[in-house]
């Protein structure tokens, strides 16, 4: 069995046999006057505290892109293990700022990575999905020439994936944003698939295109949360608003009508 939690944002945790997996880790959650008017900061307190309740060992962390609601936090973690962080050439660009050369294992895309006990992630190249105003926000990649603290702006997205998590005999796909390229995507198939929520109007048939190649049995919402405000053990974080949740599960339930819809809360344990 297979326990996985939505941590907020885009982030997962999965627990298999005492070894977590982490993907896009974010626990700063820094409010909206930090994001639009400061260099951001980890928030190393919040991290701590993440860290202590951890279910398992922190085996490896897996970043689908390198905007500072993925990316920020990963610094942090990676100081607190020895284990694999698989990224972009953005997010290694962010790890030599802060003294860590060679931390990161650079995808390019369509690499496969054995991972401890027995997992693997396949890194399926793909695109942003449009946001505010119809655009792609920090398209880009981060400037080697940036000085620590970066301001949000400088989280420019880099390479994007789609990551697709084999663990405990299913196959977990994670689309941390709502978008993808379907050429590099046909031929790809999962259990469970996590998808993105906001954006998904803007992207002309994602719904649809994606749950007919992937093929998803459960099919779990995700990264609709107000990330600018704290989560709790007791209370799920507000979510973003304008995002037509009932639209969103409504194309779900027409387009892939025999797949479950589970409706995740942050840091609610789900068991596959």
């Amino acid at each position: 069995m297979v326990n996985v939690r939505w941590t907020g944002t885009a982030g997962l945790e999965f627990t298999y046999e005492g070894r977590v997996i982490l993907i896009d880790p974010y626990h700063s959650r820094l409010g909206k006057l930090d994001v639009f008017f400061k260099p951001l900061r980890p928030r190393t307190d919040a991290i701590s505290r993440y860290l202590e309740g951890l279910p398992g060992e922190l085996s490896a962390i897996i970043v689908g892109h390198t905007h500072f609601d993925h990316a920020l936090d990963i610094p942090v973690f990676a100081k607190r293990f020895d284990g694999p962080v698989i990224g972009s050439s953005s997010l290694q660009t962010l790890m030599d700022m802060y003294d860590m050369s060679g931390r990161v294992t650079v995808c390019q895309g369509n690499e496969r990575f054995e991972l401890p006990g027995g997992a693997a992630v396949t890194m399926i190249p793909s695109i942003h999905g449009l946001v505010a105003f119809g655009r792609v926000p920090y398209p880009g990649e981060i400037n080697s020439s940036g000085h620590l603290p970066l301001k949000a702006g400088e989280y420019r997205h880099g390479t994007a994936f789609i990551l697709k998590l084999e663990i405990g005999g299913k196959i977990f796909m994670h689309v941390g944003s709502a978008n993808f390229i379907q050429s590099e995507l046909e031929g790809h198939h999962c259990d469970i698939l996590f998808m993105c929520v906001p954006g998904w109007k803007k992207t002309k048939g994602y719904v649809p295109r994606l749950l007919q190649i992937v093929k998803p049995k459960i099919i779990v919402p995700f990264h609709y949360d107000d990330f600018s405000s704290p989560t709790s053990l007791k209370k799920q974080a507000p979510t973003l608003p304008l995002q037509d949740m009932a639209g969103f599960l409504k194309e779900i339930s027409h387009s892939a009508p025999d797949a479950e819809i589970v409706k995740a809360h942050t840091f609610e344990s789900l068991s596959f």
